[in-house]
């Protein structure tokens, strides 16, 4: 016999059915309404953008990285960015007339006449991820009553939906000096920090390029004088966002601006001269070199000599009787000169020292016109690494050719090698004067599985170089697993090209101008990822 359902079973199933379909409706319902937000979203930051593009192509004076010095020059500047910006504003959101609010260009905003919208101009940007503050505009867009249909089942009359959008000028950046150690902990807690290191009243200058550390910065106190200073329109660009890119109390005078970068630097990887192990006494050309079990061995005759010196540019104060004059090849034996009065003239070509150097006195190469010097050493384990010692030298010059001391001159082209030259692989090319093989258990970025050891971070420097005057590299220097180390007082101002280093350091009261090699002065204008609606989130 079949057993019936009560009727107030029946009865509780239609109430749930009609429940249920009630929640459905909403749910469906509020689908809808976050659809139609997410479109009007997507229209009103397409309206941010162009507005922000509009004003941002006036924060830029056509040739230059200046900004105008003028207060009043700078202020007009930054009201045609603003005026250009609302006026797409009022064009795209069909507003009835031109907001005069002074509130337009706060934080706060203003409504738009004949709309529902509510803008703000800003500029400088007060968000901005990979440009230049002074260089920004920001602009943004909010509707504080976006209508619901659907949501109003729910309790939800109405959204905000605000959308913003920074565009600026971004300036090609010019490394002159790079150092890479990444900012890890190594063992024992330590923590990678402070990869450019001022002290002891030194002055580095680097007037037509920017700096760049993968950690920060750190000079040996104010009362030192010690100063990294920029020319403007030029930044120190770091990468670790757990260090202040200028690590206090340690303070720089006159400190250049920070900016703050989204990925670590890499190592562009240039290439580096590979060694040819011909026999000694071998022929030289640019397709061979010799290896040299001992320095002598490498050393010119004096007849052959005397003509090498009386070819060299009078500046260079080269005596005759001091000079040694050598071959390129494979050195297996330290190069040394002990006496301050020496001079050691490297003729050109590649010089592979694989036992280092040790100068005491002056250190010429690439003094002529043409092609100029490049000097290898060799990549090792731990701290017993061939050094470059020349931080008690008197004077190191190195492809400067006739333009050492003398802005008529010309300086040297990059070494000749194996058919080619010792060269970077940027556009256009760079010569590459002192080189350090990279050591492969201690990479920079992109970084390995397994990170560096503490011993990649604490090993001596390879790269001794004097300070102020006493020094005149032209070329990049490319340690990018090595430590440079720039030590020496001088009234002078030296010249040191571009360095990329795994960390460097300077001290001794030296003076420096470091040297770019792009001099690129035209901004291009860009959307900043400040804004990103799903990485960054913007100032309102």
């Amino acid at each position: 016999m079949r057993r019936m359902r009560p009727s107030a079973e029946r009865g509780q199933i239609l109430v749930l059915a009609a429940l249920m379909m009630v929640l459905l409706i909403a749910i469906t319902g509020l689908a809808i309404d976050v659809s139609a937000a997410y479109v009007s979203d997507r229209w009103q930051r397409s309206v941010a953008d162009a507005a922000a593009l509009a004003g941002g192509q006036d924060l830029q004076v056509p040739g230059s990285r200046n900004l105008p010095s003028d207060p009043a020059e700078l202020a007009a500047m930054y009201s045609r960015a603003e005026g250009h910006a609302m006026d797409v504003l009022v064009r795209d959101l069909r507003a009835t007339a031109t907001p005069t609010n002074a509130d337009c260009f706060t934080s706060t905003g203003c409504s738009m006449p004949g709309t529902s919208y509510v803008v703000a101009v800003q500029a400088p940007s007060p968000s901005c991820v990979d440009c230049n503050r002074a260089r920004a505009i920001q602009v943004s867009v909010r509707q504080p009553s976006f209508g619901l249909t659907f949501g109003r089942i729910l309790g939800q009359d109405n959204w905000t939906i605000n959308s913003t959008s920074v565009a600026g000028i971004v300036l090609q950046r010019q490394y002159g000096l790079v150092t890479l150690r990444p900012p890890r902990s190594r063992g024992s807690g330590s923590q990678n920090v402070d990869d450019i290191s001022i002290a002891g009243g030194s002055k580095i200058i680097i007037d037509g390029a920017d700096a760049a550390t993968n950690t920060n910065l750190t000079c040996d106190g104010a009362a030192s004088g010690a100063e990294l200073r920029l020319g403007v329109g030029f930044s120190v660009f770091h990468w670790d966002i757990d260090e202040a890119w200028l690590s206090p109390p340690k303070d720089c005078d006159n400190p250049p601006a920070g900016e703050q970068l989204t990925s670590p630097i890499e190592d562009p990887g240039y290439p580096i001269p590979d060694r040819l192990d011909l026999p000694a006494g071998c022929p030289t050309s640019a397709t061979t070199v010799c290896t040299y079990a001992s320095v002598d061995d490498a050393k010119m005759t004096s007849a052959d000599c005397a003509s090498v010196v009386s070819s060299i540019a009078p500046a260079y104060n080269v005596v005759a009787a001091n000079a040694t004059c050598y071959l390129p090849g494979i050195y297996t034996s330290v190069l040394r000169d002990s006496q301050n009065t020496d001079f050691s003239i490297l003729t050109a070509g590649v010089y592979f020292f694989d036992d280092g150097l040790d100068i005491s006195g002056t250190l010429i190469g690439g003094y002529a016109a043409g092609p100029g010097v490049a000097l290898v050493l060799p990549s090792c384990p731990g701290n017993s690494c061939p050094p470059f010692v020349a931080n008690n030298a008197v004077s190191i010059a190195l492809n400067l050719g006739t333009a050492y001391h003398d802005t008529s001159g010309t300086r040297a082209t990059a070494a000749e090698w194996n058919g080619g030259l010792v060269q970077t692989t940027s556009d256009p090319p760079q010569l590459m004067t002192i080189i350090v093989e990279p050591d492969q258990l201690c990479l920079a970025p992109p970084f390995p599985v397994d990170e560096p050891s503490n011993a990649c971070s604490n090993r001596q420097p390879q790269i001794k170089l004097p300070g102020g005057g006493n020094l005149a590299v032209a070329g990049v220097q490319y340690a990018p697993t090595d430590n440079t180390q720039v030590t020496g007082s001088s009234p002078q101002q030296g010249i040191l090209g571009q360095v990329i280093s795994w960390t460097i350091s300077f001290s001794g009261n030296s003076t420096l101008n470091l040297e770019a090699f792009i001099v690129d002065d035209l901004g291009v204008l860009r959307l900043d990822p400040a804004c990103s609606p799903t990485v960054n989130v913007c100032n309102p």
